[in-house]
């Protein structure tokens, strides 16, 4: 139900509702929350909670509605979505931040991280990925578009963001290119290619990195590599 009048739109949380993710919707197009509603209104993992547009109305709406994530426009009206990002996570730091936007801007996209949002997401993504999006950032982990990931992934192999040699204590030059090539979707042949090593290196670099970080997959190593560049920002 589309409710234009208003700017905050709390909703009731029934018992059976507590398990699900409780989302607050902040944009400032009322058509674009309203497809974001049409979007989450199928997910039985999900429930929007209320929906702002603009930033007085969504500093109000997180004391009302309580929310696990606020997925969040670049721009909210007047008001930055960056500048209420950063005061969600000053003071309300246990709620997650998921970026939804039509901008793609390198500049917009790293204060974006440098605010502590958990993830970005363009506009033009699928209601599959924008729901499980939420479904991830709600428990902590980071998420990247794939259309914005090739342009992360270019910066820190060429040093961007003003980037240390380390990501992370411990965590070497190689270490870092190769999380990035498997994020990148790379098997281990191409990345042996690519670093112009032997595959049997590439290989056993990742079974050291697998045992560092406590992963199995390689689906998490590419998530933690979202997280190493999400620390990269001074």
């Amino acid at each position: 139900m589309e409710h234009p009048q208003n700017e905050v739109v709390p909703r009731g949380r029934s018992n059976k509702a507590q398990k699900r993710v409780h989302v607050l919707l902040v944009d400032g197009s009322s058509i674009i929350l309203h497809g974001l509603q049409s979007f989450l209104s199928g997910s039985d993992h999900i429930k929007v909670v209320g929906t702002a547009r603009t930033e007085r109305a969504a500093l109000t709406a997180l004391k009302i509605c309580q929310p696990d994530v606020v997925v969040l426009a670049a721009r909210v009206g007047r008001a930055s979505g960056i500048d209420i990002c950063r005061l969600i996570r000053e003071s309300y730091p246990n709620i997650a931040v998921l970026f939804f936007s039509e901008c793609d801007d390198k500049a917009v996209l790293q204060s974006a991280i440098r605010a502590g949002a958990h993830g970005y997401l363009l506009n033009i993504s699928s209601r599959e990925v924008v729901v499980r999006s939420i479904e991830l950032v709600a428990t902590g982990q980071s998420v990247l578009d794939r259309h914005v990931t090739q342009q992360v992934l270019n910066w820190v192999r060429q040093g961007g963001w003003g980037a240390p040699q380390t990501i992370v204590q411990g965590h070497s030059e190689e270490d870092k290119q190769i999380l990035s090539f498997v994020a990148d979707g790379r098997t281990n042949k191409e990345i042996a290619r690519e670093l112009e090593l032997a595959q049997t290196v590439i290989e056993a670099c990742l079974q050291r990195l697998y045992r560092r970080l406590r992963i199995t997959r390689r689906t998490e190593a590419a998530s933690h590599f979202v997280r190493f560049a999400s620390q990269m920002f001074p």
